[in-house]
């Protein structure tokens, strides 16, 4: 396998985006998304979410989650810029990758959109590359109408939320 600077080197490269409208104000958006220990209700991927470190604006996560059937336990590091965006940074021993979701305020609600860079490794790359843009963008639209779901039921059966 390449190595570049005493790392693997990545075979496939993918960045997709995904947008979705929550019917709810900005700010219950953004809340409900940063509460990470609840993430398990509503993700399609995580199993269970543990906050390792919070500190100011930045908040370190491990997460168990499943992807095309294999779990794993990924630790993410995050930058939070509140009402506005999570970034985060998480590797694998198969993936890298940058995902930035953001919140803007609409009409409808607020229009959630998750922008993910992912860098799969050696054989992966090689396994996943037939549709891996389309797939990485299902995958997150499916994420986020998940989301939706959970905080707009949350809404109605809690106007406070």
């Amino acid at each position: 396998m390449r190595t570049l600077n005493g790392r693997p080197s990545f075979f496939l490269d993918v960045h997709a985006e995904a947008s979705f409208v929550v019917k709810v104000p900005l700010e219950t958006a953004y809340q409900a998304y940063t509460d990470f220990e609840s993430m398990p209700k509503w993700s399609k991927q995580a199993s269970s979410v543990r906050i390792i470190r919070k500190e100011g604006d930045s908040v370190q996560l491990e997460v168990e989650a499943a992807s095309k059937g294999r779990a794993h336990k990924v630790v993410s590091e995050l930058r939070l810029r509140p009402m506005e965006s999570v970034e985060s940074e998480g590797e694998t021993r198969f993936t890298r990758t940058k995902r930035t979701v953001s919140f803007t305020a609409c009409p409808e609600g607020t229009k959630v959109t998750a922008s993910l860079d992912v860098n799969m490794k050696g054989s992966w790359g090689w396994i996943f590359r037939t549709h891996p843009r389309a797939d990485a963008e299902a995958s997150a639209t499916e994420e986020l109408a998940s989301f939706a779901n959970y905080v707009e039921g949350l809404c109605r059966t809690s106007p406070r939320v």
